[in-house]
C-alpha cells in the first residue's frame, strides 16, 4: 500500500518539477540572462532525466534508489524554500527568482514523499 503512495508523489514531484522549470522560464529566472534559454532547458533536461532514472529503479524495488530519491526530494523542497524566500526578499518575480508558485507545491510533496520513502526502505 506505502509503494502505491511512492509511486504517486514522485510522479507528483516530476510533473511539479516540469512545472517548476516552465515557470521559471516564463519567469525569466535570471539565470537565463547569463547562460541563455537553449543551455538552461538543455542542463534541465539532463538534470531531469536523473530523477526520471531513480523513478524507474524505485519501482524496481531497489534501495540505493530510496535513498537517493530523498536526496532529490529534499532537494526540490529546497528549492521551492530558496525561490519563496528570494522573491519576498528581493521583490523580483519576473527577471528575479521566478518559481515560487510552483515552488509551493515542491515544498509541499517534497517532505511527503521523504517520509513514504523512508517507510519503504524501513520495511525492506
Amino acid at each position: 500500500m506505502k509503494s502505491n503512495k511512492v509511486i504517486v508523489l514522485y510522479l507528483l514531484l516530476l510533473v511539479a518539477h516540469v512545472a517548476h522549470i516552465f515557470e521559471e522560464t516564463w519567469g525569466r529566472f535570471w539565470i537565463l540572462n547569463h547562460v541563455g534559454l537553449g543551455w538552461y532547458l538543455s542542463l534541465n533536461w539532463v538534470l531531469f532525466c536523473i530523477p526520471v532514472m531513480l523513478f524507474y529503479f524505485v519501482l524496481m524495488h531497489k534501495t540505493w534508489a530510496y535513498r537517493l530519491s530523498i536526496v532529490y526530494a529534499a532537494f526540490m523542497a529546497l528549492q521551492g524554500i530558496g525561490h519563496n524566500f528570494m522573491t519576498i526578499i528581493t521583490g523580483n518575480y519576473f527577471d528575479g527568482f521566478a518559481g515560487g508558485y510552483t515552488g509551493i507545491g515542491l515544498l509541499i510533496i517534497g517532505p511527503v514523499l521523504i517520509y513514504y520513502l523512508l517507510k519503504e526502505i524501513q520495511t525492506r
